[in-house]
């Protein structure tokens, strides 16, 4: 019986991915270079480039635009008992995050008019957070919400 042909892409995910869970690469780990995991696997950066993106899918691993691939942190989940700003007795004792955001705002145009369902020129408010924990950046947004 013959077993199917698996794409070397996700062998190279496969292996990373092992890397990633075992903890030999650690969260909030750079990757190396692309030209580099591209010669360690002796694959083209194409299919390089695939292999990372099922990692991404997964949410495993982040593209940071210039900066390159980073080992995601498993997501933190504080929950909030009592009120907006006590946090639950079982997550208190975790290290706080520490949180930056900034607001902007900005005019509604093009398909954001549609999107948002607001009329042309109606001002959003432009959410962009950075967290840090540890020595490690996490950033989401940009996020538009009607002002």
């Amino acid at each position: 019986m013959n077993r199917p042909v698996r794409a070397r892409h996700h062998e190279i995910a496969d292996d990373l991915r092992q890397q990633i869970t075992t903890g030999r690469i650690k969260p909030g780990e750079r990757l190396p270079a692309e030209a580099g995991l591209a010669d360690r696997y002796k694959v083209s950066t194409v299919t390089l480039r695939n292999a990372l993106a099922v990692l991404q899918g997964e949410g495993l691993v982040e593209k940071i635009h210039g900066k390159g691939h980073f080992v995601r942190r498993r997501p933190r989940k504080t929950l909030y008992v009592g009120g907006w700003g006590t946090p639950a007795p079982w997550t208190a004792g975790e290290a706080a995050p520490n949180i930056a955001v900034s607001t902007t705002t900005v005019a509604a145009h093009g398909h954001l008019t549609t999107l948002l369902k607001v009329p042309s020129g109606s001002p959003l408010t432009e959410f962009f957070c950075i967290s840090r924990q540890g020595e490690s950046p996490a950033r989401t947004g940009p996020y538009l919400h009607p002002a």
